[in-house]
C-alpha cells in the first residue's frame, strides 16, 4: 500500500500544514479500505489501487465543499459588514442633519439653508446602500450559475 501513501502525500503536498497529517491519515485509511474491498471482489492489487485512485478524483473534488463553505461564510460576513455600515451611515446622517437644522432654526430662522448640506449628507447612506445592493445582486448571480 506504499503506492497509495505516496499518491496521498503527493496529492496533498500543497495544502496548509494545519490539519494536514489528520487529513492524510483519514484519506489513506479510506483508500486502503477501498483497495481491500476491491481486492475481495476479485481485482488484482494493481487494478484495485488504480480504480480507488481514479474514484478518489482530484484534490479539488475533495476540498470543493470546504472551499464553498468558506466562501459562503465570507460573503455573509461581508453582507453583515455592509448592513452595519448602512445603519451607521443612516444614524450618523440623521444626527448631522438634526444638528444643522438646530443651528439653522436658532441662528437664521428666516432662511432655510440647512436643506443644501442635508442633501449632500444623504448621499452617504445612499452610497452604502448601493454597495450593499450590488453585493446582494452579485450573490444572486452566483446562485443562478
Amino acid at each position: 500500500m506504499k503506492k497509495i501513501e505516496n499518491f496521498i502525500k503527493h496529492t496533498f503536498k500543497d495544502i496548509p500544514k494545519e490539519g494536514k497529517s489528520e487529513i492524510i491519515k483519514t484519506v489513506t485509511e479510506s483508500l486502503i479500505e477501498k483497495v481491500e474491498d476491491l481486492m475481495e471482489k476479485g481485482l488484482s492489487e494493481q487494478e484495485s489501487i488504480d480504480k480507488a485512485v481514479i474514484e478518489f478524483g482530484t484534490i479539488e473534488d475533495f476540498f470543493d465543499n470546504t472551499a464553498k463553505e468558506e466562501k459562503k461564510k465570507k460573503r455573509i460576513k461581508t453582507l453583515n459588514h455592509y448592513r452595519n455600515d448602512l445603519l451607521f451611515s443612516v444614524v450618523g446622517s440623521i444626527i448631522i442633519v438634526s444638528i444643522i437644522l438646530f443651528i439653522n432654526l436658532n441662528y437664521a430662522p428666516t432662511t432655510l439653508w440647512f436643506v443644501i448640506p442635508s442633501v449632500a449628507i444623504i448621499f452617504w447612506p445612499l452610497s452604502i446602500l448601493y454597495n450593499l445592493l450590488n453585493k446582494r445582486e452579485s450573490r444572486k448571480g452566483e446562485k443562478d450559475e
